[in-house]
């Protein structure tokens, strides 16, 4: 009986699903929507976006939805995602599915990412097959490495610059440092936001960050002040939010300096939660790890010799598309 149930509930999701097992791969003309899944230690994100010029790669955004679930809250103190963690999580994840069938976006066009919460879960395994059965989503858990490249991937092909990514998350950190096609440094750190919050990371996390970057063997080709004039992208829901709140911001481009990050986290560091929130109206999601997160950009910052922030509004789930559609792109010239 309760097999007979997951087998209707699956059918069931992929009547709702366009585009679901057996069907046809569609060309992007008849179905220019592509959508990414980002279920993320601090909160899980639905982004569709129509594909507008397929000889660029160029997309506009349709849909952005995000629900801070906290996930990591669970995982980072007590190892699991709770029973009533996932079951909101799967209730939210049927309610993105209804989202997806509204806008036709069918499933060779969506991918599901689960990052460092569902990564380090004991019961990681319940976790996915629960929304397997619940909706046919295949949830990818991918790794700390997966999520750098997947956010360096965004980068233009003609920007030849000197670059240190680095995207801030709830549950880990990923950098990149690179410089046109060669990557010096590719490095995941079990430290987010969500973690410190909750004291799931030591004292010495600042220092331990440093030491790793400094320390990577042939990873700096002319001695480590070859990066002291690169350029960060900060990628991140709280760098974005920093940078909307800097009085010294250059719009054209996207960047503040170093300098003014380190003065709005002097200006946030002394307040309370509730003062963040009404001072600078703030949600309590966001008033909580907005100061951790400046923190981490600025210990990475400090260790290379980085002056000047870019802040694309572009993150790992807009990285996730650009994928999907390589990939596409790649199969359709090849038919």
């Amino acid at each position: 009986m309760c097999t007979g149930g997951w087998h209707l509930r699956r059918a069931a999701s992929y009547a709702c699903f366009p585009g679901g097992a057996g069907a046809r791969i569609p060309t992007p003309m008849e179905h220019p929507h592509f959508a990414a899944v980002d279920i993320g230690s601090n909160a899980v994100r639905l982004l569709i976006k129509r594909l507008e010029d397929p000889e660029t790669g160029r997309f506009g955004k349709v849909v952005l939805l995000r629900v801070p679930l906290r996930l990591g809250q669970d995982v980072f103190t007590c190892g699991f995602v709770t029973d009533l963690k996932l079951k909101h999580l799967v209730e939210l994840m049927r309610a993105y599915q209804l989202v997806l069938g509204i806008y036709e976006v069918p499933a060779s066009n969506c991918r599901f990412c689960a990052t460092s919460a569902i990564r380090e879960a004991a019961n990681s395994s319940q976790v996915v097959e629960s929304i397997r059965a619940a909706t046919g989503f295949d949830v990818e858990v991918i790794t700390g490495q997966d999520e750098a490249a997947i956010v360096c991937n965004l980068r233009s092909p003609s920007d030849r610059r000197k670059l240190v990514y680095v995207d801030v998350g709830g549950g880990s950190t990923e950098v990149s440092v690179m410089c046109g096609d060669e990557t010096f440094i590719r490095k995941s750190f079990p430290v987010g936001t969500v973690r410190i919050i909750n004291n799931a990371v030591g004292e010495e996390w600042r220092s331990g960050i440093k030491e790793a970057l400094l320390s990577i063997e042939g990873a700096y080709p002319l001695g480590r002040h070859y990066f002291d004039d690169a350029v960060m992208v900060g990628a991140g829901g709280n760098i974005n939010k920093l940078f909307s709140m800097a009085q010294e911001r250059d719009m054209a481009d996207s960047s503040m300096s170093v300098a003014t990050l380190r003065g709005l986290y002097d200006e946030l560091r002394p307040l309370s939660v509730e003062q963040r929130m009404v001072c600078y109206k703030l949600k309590a999601d966001r008033a909580d790890v907005i100061v951790p997160a400046a923190d981490i950009f600025l210990t990475i910052a400090d260790a290379l010799g980085v002056r000047s922030i870019e802040i694309p509004s572009d993150g790992l789930a807009d990285g996730i598309i650009a994928d999907l559609w390589r990939r596409k792109r790649k199969t359709l010239a090849s038919e």
